[in-house]
């Protein structure tokens, strides 16, 4: 037609969107194509239509990711092809919790046919994966079949195309096209059924009721009962259709026959009844099981899918009021993924008004933000004064001196607590955690156990690797099934039990699980247990030898922890004997660290590499110490665990032996060899990531090391230069930079630049006349200037940052060439945890320090991770509250209790 009649038929579609958006909806798959050529109309107006019908037509999508998350991106693209790009990356990396209907994919395949036929091989690549992974999250095979007459010759086009990974891309997509197509079914097929039943009923109410009247009725009928009862299955809406269905056919026969109430009511239940019989077999069982249960969640039939990967599949999400849920399931699966969106509240079906909190497994806060700032900001408006700030303080029983202190500046164990204390201000009727005990001693775990136990009414799902704490929190278990099938999507199936009879239940699914810890030792503990990690493997060999045991034994050293913890220690050295053998299978990841060699200067392993003398230490808000006078001496033979409760100063103990904190001025001395190497990950390791989520892990590696140093360690507060120090550097006659240095005899000179001089014109100092007489600076610029000679040693600084070599390290930590190619926003927490191991890795470090390196890791993970530190040829220094690890690796202990630290020797620094 004329362009008039495009503008009114694009204003009437419009229209029939906003009022009637479920009738309207399954019919987009015919109009956005129509709707898209006028966006292209030579008629300003039409294309002005165009514009204006499409956010109008959009309304009609119910799944949230299309309507709300991808809305602009894809409005956007539908309009401008020059985006098609960009669009396609944004919905590979959506995490998709709803599954894809006909009305959704009309938006959207118009926009990867566009990609399909483009002449970028890179954007065909991904136009055809995005294909792949969109069919894989069909509702129902019907809602596909418009698109496959268009998709298809496409595909098979594709696979005699030059580029194999065109070709490749091509030959999934088609398959995944044609499983989601399966059979066509025809969607109206139980419209149809239910319409013949109402029919059939309507007509015993009179003879005299005309055909038409009769037809109007089954169709009315079997749409209202579609729209009631097409959704989540619960009992209530079966009981209320039988009223809502019989009101309705009352109300338009009254006029021409005399109705019998009951009569008619016997025609809804029959219509009812068949609906039931439709159900399917997932929709039949549920029926059957829900009974009256009082359920705070009830959604059915989603999906979770993430970065290209199916990971919940027709899943059924169901709480019951009060119940408390362990989420349990391998790494990867997408347990935090789902309490991210449950948080959100944008699964369909979620109840937007269940009062929802989430607690996350790490607190982000800017620095320099006081506990009691940061409380009355995250607490709702009426319970953000001092007095309901003080009663929940006081119930989480935080202490007076914590809460003037900085948000940063406390332990992982009080950022919990304060985490709990601000989930009690909000009083939620759901409540999220996400790996509640990491950084938490034994205190801190019971408290929260208490904390939950106490919480009446409220519904709480867990996510964690910590089975006893699950044992003692949960009623129930909710298992992420994949068959055990690796990749296979998963779908929830639930135990109403707690954990130790789920695993009583199910040792095969248990034996995949990692051992909770017991707790934390004290130094007179660590004494007077007597007990080495050498003693501990004699065990295991000879429990081995006994049971003849293979890799898929060792479910009976997985119960919840025994009274004095040995079982633990059995298991994981079980598996750790194993790890090569498992690796080799391919049933575990590999993490192989790289030969550091011996830094020039030290010949063996009990020399001194690094060392703290009489060091004290207290952050800037707080009066007192939190270290007194504390030493300990690191050799490159060292296995050095620091252990102690929450809050006693164990991560500010590793910062100042490692150089990100500085020790009180004048008090004591810190010192590390000048030829050493050293690699820092961080207990907020994974933070700094988010600066790279949109990058790929090459891409990420690359920018930490494209200088020849490692950023992250140049970051430290011992060799960070501030904006002040800067200013003193353009003083007259001041060191503006350390470029060379030299061993005279048992000295270290270094070779300086002042400000004044000519560029050749340098001067040499020693180092002690340098840390005597010059301004601090100058320290941090000779530790710099260390790095960089470190760098030439290790070949860090001309090893090529290229993309070959970067793959090959990475899949020395079991990062495959897929995820090494994807956004870092794809990983999961395990995940990123093994990137940012492996970046510390690149510059083959002499020393690795880690805080809490076993957060975020599966047990084969953590296995794999032991196993490389045994290995490593190194000095390992961590602090870590996982026993079964500490045991593992650790030939001495470094205690930290009560501002002291004291020094454990458990082995010979070489009997590593």
């Amino acid at each position: 037609g004329g362009g008039r009649v495009k503008v009114e038929c694009l204003q009437l579609a419009s229209l029939l969107a906003s009022r009637a958006p479920r009738t309207m909806g399954p019919c987009l798959p015919e109009c956005i194509p129509l709707v898209i050529e006028c966006l292209n109309d030579s008629n300003a107006k039409v294309q002005a239509a165009a514009e204006a019908a499409l956010p109008e037509l959009i309304v009609c999508v119910d799944n949230a990711e299309v309507a709300s998350t991808l809305k602009e991106v894809l409005m956007l693209a539908l309009r401008k092809p020059d985006t098609t790009l960009p669009c396609i990356d944004e919905v590979l990396l959506t995490t998709f919790c709803n599954p894809m209907d006909g009305t959704s994919l009309a938006f959207i395949m118009p926009i990867l046919i566009r990609g399909i036929k483009d002449a970028n091989y890179e954007l065909v690549k991904k136009a055809q994966v995005c294909t792949s992974n969109l069919c894989a999250l069909i509702k129902e095979s019907s809602d596909v079949a418009p698109f496959v007459p268009l998709l298809l010759p496409l595909l098979e086009k594709n696979l005699e195309h030059s580029s194999p990974e065109v070709r490749n891309a091509a030959s999934l997509a088609k398959t995944k096209l044609l499983e989601g197509a399966g059979d066509l079914v025809d969607p109206q097929a139980r419209s149809k059924v239910l319409a013949q039943v109402i029919c059939e009923g309507v007509s015993t109410l009179g003879s005299c009721l005309p055909a038409e009247v009769v037809k109007y009725l089954g169709d009315t009928c079997a749409a209202l009962l579609e729209a009631k009862l097409g959704g989540v299955v619960r009992v209530q809406y079966f009981r209320d259709a039988v009223g809502i269905c019989a009101d309705w056919i009352s109300a338009i026969v009254s006029g021409l026959v005399d109705v019998d109430g009951e009569v008619v009511r016997q025609v809804a239940d029959a219509a009812v009844e068949k609906f039931k019989e439709e159900l399917s077999d997932a929709a039949k069982k549920i029926l059957a099981e829900s009974d009256d249960k009082d359920f705070a969640l009830d959604m059915q039939n989603i999906i979770l899918a993430f970065a290209g990967r199916v990971l919940l599949r027709k899943a059924d999400i169901r709480f019951e009021r009060g119940h408390r849920y362990g989420l349990i399931g391998q790494n990867g699966t997408g347990k935090t993924t789902l309490l991210n969106r449950l948080a959100a509240k944008d699964i369909n079906g979620f109840p937007q008004e269940l009062r929802t909190w989430y607690i996350r497994h790490e607190v982000l806060c800017d620095d320099g933000v006081m506990v009691v700032d940061f409380l009355k900001s995250m607490a709702p408006d009426n319970r953000s004064n001092d007095e309901a700030i003080e009663e929940v303080f006081n119930k989480v029983q935080f202490p007076d001196e914590f809460k003037s202190t900085y948000v940063n500046s406390l332990s992982g164990g009080w950022k919990m607590r304060m985490s709990v204390a601000i989930s009690i201000l909000h009083e939620p009727e759901l409540l999220l955690l996400d790996e509640p005990t990491n950084h938490l001693d034994r205190e801190a775990i019971d408290w929260l156990i208490q904390h939950l136990l106490s919480l009446d009414g409220v519904t709480i799902a867990v996510v964690s690797h910590d089975y006893d704490f699950i044992d003692e929190v949960c009623t129930d278990i909710t298992h992420y099934d994949n068959g055990g099938e690796l990749g296979k999507p998963c779908r929830f199936v639930y135990y109403p039990m707690t954990f130790r009879a789920f695993q009583r239940l199910k040792p095969e699914i248990a034996a995949g699980l990692p051992h909770a810890d017991k707790g934390v030792a004290t130094a007179a503990g660590v004494v007077q247990e007597n007990k080495t990690p050498s003693e501990v493997s004699a065990v295991s060999a000879e429990s081995s030898s006994k049971d003849g045991s293979s890799l898929t034994d060792g479910v009976e050293g997985l119960s919840i922890s025994s009274s004095d913890g040995s079982d633990s220690s059995v298991h994981i050295q079980s598996t750790i004997n194993k790890v090569d053998e498992m690796i080799a299978a391919g049933l575990i990841l590999p993490m192989r660290f790289p030969d550091p060699g011996k830094p020039e200067g030290i010949r063996t392993y009990r020399k001194p590499i690094m060392t703290l003398k009489d060091v004290s230490f207290k952050y800037p808000e707080n009066e007192k110490n939190i270290l007194e006078n504390v030493s300990a001496s690191l050799t490159l033979g060292s296995r050095a665990v620091i252990i102690g409760g929450n809050g006693s100063g164990k991560s500010t103990f590793l910062k100042l032996l490692i150089g990100d904190l500085e020790a009180d001025e004048g008090v004591g001395t810190v010192w590390k060899h000048h030829n050493l190497r050293l690699s820092y990950v961080a207990q907020q390791s994974l933070h700094h990531l988010e600066e790279y989520v949109t990058q790929t892990p090459i891409h990420y590696i690359q920018e930490r090391f494209r200088q020849g140093l490692d950023a992250e360690v140049g970051k430290l507060k011992t060799l960070a230069i501030t904006e002040e120090e800067q200013k003193q550097m353009t003083e007259s006659g001041a060191v503006t930079a350390v470029v060379g240095r030299q061993q005279r005899g048992r000295v270290l000179w270094y070779e300086v630049t002042k400000n004044g001089r000519m560029k050749d014109d340098t001067q040499f100092f020693p180092l002690s006349e340098i840390e005597a007489m010059f301004k601090p600076y100058v320290k941090k610029l000779i530790k710099n200037f260390d790095q960089k000679a470190q760098a030439l040693e290790s070949g860090m600084a001309i090893r090529p940052i290229t993309a070959a070599e970067i793959l090959a390290h990475l899949a020395d930590f079991g990062i495959d060439t897929q995820l090494a190619h994807g956004k870092i926003r794809q990983m999961s927490g395990g995940q990123r945890q093994r990137l940012v191991i492996c970046a510390a890795f690149w510059s083959k470090p002499h020393v690795i320090a880690l805080d809490e390196p076993t957060n975020y890791l599966d047990n084969d993970s953590v296995a794999a991770l032991t196993k490389a530190l045994k290995d490593f040829k190194g000095a390992v220094v961590t602090v870590s509250e996982n026993e079964a690890f500490v045991a593992e690796i650790s030939n001495e202990k470094w205690v930290v209790e009560n501002g002291k630290v004291t020094v454990v020797q458990l082995r010979d620094a070489k009997a590593r």
